[in-house]
């Protein structure tokens, strides 16, 4: 298998904050997977009234088409409750 090159991580989480849900995204690193290029961060939200499941959804979409990054794992921290 060929080793696929990876596309600058700060890009990657500068395009991240396109979702306007994310606050912070910390610990963004490449993961292997066998389909090809992944990713794992911990995101926080602006609050917990995010859907995170349209957060991951929008992320996964989005780095798909950039970057051919075609595994997003996101662990979300909690925001604290909704003001």
């Amino acid at each position: 298998m060929t080793s696929m090159p990876n596309p600058d991580l700060e890009k990657v989480r500068a395009a991240m904050f396109t979702d306007p849900g994310v606050k912070t995204v910390e610990d963004l690193r490449w993961i292997e997977s066998p389909q090809g290029v992944g990713i794992a961060a911990t995101v926080m939200v602006a609050s917990s009234a995010v859907d995170l499941g349209t957060v991951q959804a929008v992320i996964e979409t989005l780095l798909a088409d950039q970057f051919g990054i075609v595994q997003v794992t996101l662990t979300f921290n909690d925001p604290g409750p909704a003001v």
